[in-house]
């Protein structure tokens, strides 16, 4: 069985752990492993390596492990990674391939475990957990003898490529803000953030990132804490620059103004009042959140359906709603419900530069509220007599 990111009582998964015929016992003293009938003993890695973290918090996974350092059984039994990324490394398909394993063995993402796209840092913390406390655990109750682990990499790739394009676009943003003949590469930019931020990255930032840090679940992943310290430095700097430079969702929205579909008008009064919308949202969902302590209860913004290719119906439903809908209504999304859009934007400082032409990705009206300004630098420095 699997529990997913439920909070539960370790001993009541014990059951059939490694088999049939095989009954733990509960601890005893300060031991961290569950005793059994027969040589094999079960611990939850949590208790042996709490330092070690996924991309949104520890990974809790029950192991049985016999007295040759062979692992017998294996369970998630908490986390607090985003399932529409993490769903395959939940079954027992993806699992089965530790059991048989031995202590000595690498556990090393595609070597001798397999990856899974997409969800890189939560598959790498969930080897690393299980392989760490395993050896700790034959170490100590075993006496078996286990090489050294070979020190990993500094620095992945992934957070490499990140880190350089943020700098590259975040560097653009603010030449494009003295020189307007620069803005016409501006479509390059987005189409470049939905390929690195939306398909190679596969991590926008979202609103379950915002909640993770409330609730303490932190990762030490370098592409983690790369990606929330670039978000809060850009935000203070520059409000909204992530919604109008990386977001790949906002920038699939704005790249389908090339279809030239007819837009609807919508008279300013009901726009702004729709604008409201996603500050509801925000206040709505954040005490249930904070009260049940589950962040995957926000896990509907359709940029985590699309970009993590997993969802259900009614996910799947929201995505095609929202795109549909963008056709007639500029970046409906960001405009109306956005969560980030509304978080990014209560921290969003003025800046008379931006006034807001016809023409604007947000249809803002002009002198717009710098909380829906998403800094695209089209109007900026301009007379309103221009246009976009």
């Amino acid at each position: 069985m699997l529990v997913g990111d439920e909070k539960t009582n370790v001993e009541q998964y014990l059951q059939g752990l490694a088999g049939e015929g095989i009954v733990f016992a509960k601890r005893t003293g300060h031991s961290p492993v569950y005793p059994s009938n027969t040589d094999v003993v079960a611990f939850n890695t949590y208790d042996i390596v709490p330092w070690i973290r996924g991309y949104a918090g520890p990974i809790k996974v029950l192991v049985a492990l016999d007295s040759k350092g062979i692992i017998r059984g294996i369970r998630i039994i908490e986390h607090n990674e985003t399932k529409n990324y993490v769903h395959y490394m939940l079954t027992r398909a993806y699992l089965s391939q530790f059991i048989g394993k031995k202590v000595t063995d690498p556990f090393k993402i595609g070597l001798d475990v397999d990856g899974i796209s997409r969800a890189t840092v939560s598959v790498k913390a969930l080897a690393r957990t299980i392989k760490e406390a395993s050896r700790q655990v034959a170490i100590k109750q075993f006496k078996i003898q286990v090489p050294e682990a070979e020190g990993s990499s500094v620095a992945g790739l992934k957070f490499v490529i990140y880190l350089a394009f943020f700098i590259i676009v975040f560097s653009f943003y603010f030449v494009t803000r003295k020189s307007r003949t620069l803005l016409r590469y501006r479509r390059l930019i987005l189409t470049a953030s939905l390929v690195v931020m939306g398909i190679y990255i596969a991590t926008p930032f979202s609103i379950i990132h915002i909640f993770n840090i409330l609730l303490g679940n932190y990762s030490t992943s370098l592409l983690w804490v790369a990606l929330i310290l670039t978000m809060l430095f850009a935000m203070i700097v520059a409000g909204r620059f992530y919604c109008g430079w990386l977001c790949p969702f906002g920038a699939v929205l704005e790249l389908m103004d090339a279809l030239k579909v007819k837009k609807w008008k919508i008279p300013e009064d009901i726009d702004q009042r729709l604008r409201i919308l996603k500050y509801i949202l925000l206040l709505l969902i954040t005490p249930v959140v904070l009260i049940s302590g589950r962040a995957d209860y926000a896990v509907f913004e359709p940029y985590l359906t699309l970009f993590s290719f997993h969802g259900n119906l009614l996910l799947w439903a929201l995505v095609f709603l929202m795109l549909t809908i963008n056709l007639r209504v500029k970046r409906l999304w960001c405009r109306y419900l956005c969560p980030v859009a509304a978080v990014l934007g209560l921290f969003a400082l003025s800046d008379k530069g931006y006034r807001s032409l016809p023409g604007c990705p947000m249809a803002n009206p002009q002198q717009p509220h710098i909380s829906e300004c998403i800094r695209c630098n089209l109007c900026y420095g301009s007379s309103t007599s221009d246009e976009v």
